[in-house]
């Protein structure tokens, strides 16, 4: 068996090298025989993990990583790296590889497999299908171009591989394949610059890595993420949300839905649709474009970057503290939002903490009185609902204190937006950064402002309770 692994190596190696002297150049061709490289590299490695150790494996896998870092800019080796200006999938690709391993290494060496496999064949496969021209309708999630053909085929194939190389009883719970293939179809997607080389079998290892021997509830999340892109995608075509924007409120509402819980989800959807609404009204009354109100990636971070990170908290300690941090970021973002919203439907001008002058509504750093009670009213409405959602029950004095939190948290966020934001209008970075996707110095000061919340909620705590 040795003997016959050595010579498959040494007809692999000099198969691949035999390449450089082969004089092509069709771009087409190309990139053929640059996937056809691929794919067999893919094929050999799953070939040897039926016949080496572990450690081998490991080593070779090690080898080759270095061999393609090394390669990657001598020109003899253009034929197997070179595929546009851009990319540098055959980079991620042997990375991708050895971090599916690493994170493998101690589970059933069935899962490497398949993300091999899937990362082998099926992309390939996706590449394949996508290059019929008839009635394949074409998308981009980010940079790199899919299609739909592409995207079946690699769902049917990576649905086969699973039913093959999965172990009994696995292989036959046939909801748990469909969402581990609907899991790998977003890290297909997903690729910018060729990283689905990457994304596939590290987020394949991941999805194996975190559901291995537990009890998967799968018909729910089935269920739950094509109803979670519909809405994205809604979101994105009434020119709610940008398309950076509406991807990262679909990877956040698989998470609320799916890992997190209803409790988790409901105030954060309540924050949204009465932004959006009263968003709309804004606009209409003042007669702002649908693209001005829209809402980019960075705007939905900097409103719900730090209360996911305080739902992980809980996930992770199990300790209340988290869900109050929780519940007054909301708040916060939420009376932040509604001043913005309804304070200039009706007041015309308003108190700028800037110079202590009137001003007309709607600039940054401004206050007015229906604002204020706008503010007000928000940061109590998220606060009641989500406690007696989390609590089943009413706590006035907790209550009080987190509606006081998020409100004045909201007023950090408007001294910020008077003092903090024109000086990061002045920078370099804000300058050069022009189109609907880059940050803005008020996602800036939104972020910022958001952690004043729990800060103000211990601080109301020692003084209230």
């Amino acid at each position: 068996m040795n003997s016959i692994l050595l010579l498959i190596f040494i007809l692999y190696v000099t198969s691949i090298l035999s390449l450089q002297f082969i004089k092509i150049k069709n771009e087409r061709y190309k990139y053929i025989i640059r996937k056809s490289v691929h794919l067999l590299t893919g094929l050999i490695i799953f070939f040897l993990t039926f016949h080496i150790d572990q450690r081998s494996m490991l080593l070779l896998i090690c080898t080759g990583t270095v061999f393609s870092v090394i390669t990657y800019n001598l020109k003899k080796f253009n034929f197997i790296h070179a595929t546009s200006g851009t990319s540098l999938g055959t980079l991620f690709y042997p990375f991708g590889i050895l971090l599916s391993f690493l994170i493998l290494y101690n589970m059933p060496v069935s899962y490497f497999r398949i993300a091999l496999m899937i990362l082998s064949l099926s992309d390939t496969i996706a590449n394949l299908c996508g290059e019929i021209k008839k009635l394949n309708m074409r998308f981009a999630i980010f940079k790199d171009t899919k299609s739909i053909f592409g995207v079946i085929g690699f769902a049917i194939s990576a649905i086969i591989i699973h039913i093959v190389l999965l172990p009994e009883p696995v292989s036959r719970d046939y909801l748990y394949i469909l969402l581990s293939v609907i899991a790998a179809i977003h890290f297909e997607i997903i690729s910018v610059r060729g990283s689905d080389n990457f994304t596939i079998p590290v987020g394949c290892s991941l999805f194996f890595l975190f559901t291995h021997g537990s009890s998967l509830d799968s018909f729910y999340p089935v269920i739950i993420i094509p109803l979670t892109a519909a809405g994205s995608i809604i979101l994105f075509k009434k020119n709610i949300l940008t398309q950076y924007g509406s991807f990262a409120a679909y990877i956040l509402g698989i998470y609320l839905f799916t890992i997190a819980g209803a409790a988790w989800s409901i105030p954060v959807v309540t924050f949204f649709i009465t932004s959006v609404i009263f968003t709309k009204i804004n606009g209409s009354v003042n007669h702002k474009t649908d693209d001005s109100n829209r809402r980019n990636v960075w705007q939905v971070c900097a409103n719900i970057f730090f209360a996911a990170a305080s739902s992980v908290g809980f996930l992770l300690t199990g300790n209340n503290i988290f869900i109050y941090f929780f519940i007054s970021l909301i708040a916060t973002v939420t009376a932040d939002t509604w001043a913005s919203e309804i304070g200039p439907v009706f007041s015309k001008k308003c108190f700028s903490l800037a110079d202590f002058t009137f001003k007309e509504s709607g600039i940054s750093g401004g206050v007015s009185i229906p604002g204020t009670i706008a503010a007000l009213l928000g940061s109590l409405i998220i606060s009641v609902l989500s406690y007696y959602i989390f609590f089943n029950r009413i706590d006035p004095a907790l209550i009080i204190i987190i509606t006081l939190a998020g409100f004045a948290a909201m007023f950090v966020d408007s001294l910020l937006s008077a003092f903090l934001e024109p000086k990061l209008f002045n920078m370099t970075f804000f300058i050069n950064k022009k189109n609907q996707d880059s940050p803005t110095p008020n996602d800036i000061v939104n972020l910022t402002a958001s952690l004043a919340a729990p800060l103000f909620f211990l601080l109301f705590q020692i003084f209230i309770r």
